[in-house]
């Protein structure tokens, strides 16, 4: 009896393990809300990883509290921590760079600096809801 409530629990949670993973999937497009194609998707976790097609879609494999991270060159690397997972998840890539000479600056400049291209952001990813990119099939 106890071995049968042992498999039992043992299947239970395995079960409920495998209901946490969502495949996640969304569109990836740089400042100009121009599509991104080749953009190195990696679940940091799990090790899967993923590229983004021509019209800048992809999938990948995620659970909660996972990290995912997109890479392309010339551009910012952006890590996303999954809170939640959610079926769609877009995602706008520029340069946030904010001291690409080496100058010293201080912590002051770098938060404004930060604040800046945050505010930057909010207001491309409001632009891209009113022009309707997310839905778009292609770029």
């Amino acid at each position: 009896m106890k071995k049968i409530l042992l498999i039992l629990i043992i299947g239970i949670s395995n079960l409920t393990f495998a209901q946490m993973e969502t495949k996640l999937s969304g569109k990836i497009v740089d400042e100009n809300l121009t599509c991104l194609f080749g953009v190195k998707i990696t679940n940091l976790n799990s090790a899967t990883e993923s590229i983004s097609d021509q019209n800048g879609r992809y999938e990948i494999i995620a659970s909660e509290n996972d990290t995912l991270e997109f890479q392309i060159v010339g551009l910012t690397t952006d890590k996303i921590k999954i809170e939640k997972p959610t079926q769609t998840r877009n995602l706008i890539m520029m340069n946030k760079d904010v001291n690409c000479l080496g100058a010293i600056w201080t912590e002051k400049q770098y938060r404004k600096a930060n604040k800046r291209i945050k505010k930057q952001l909010k207001k491309l990813y409001k632009k891209a809801e009113k022009e309707n990119v997310w839905k778009n099939s292609s770029c």
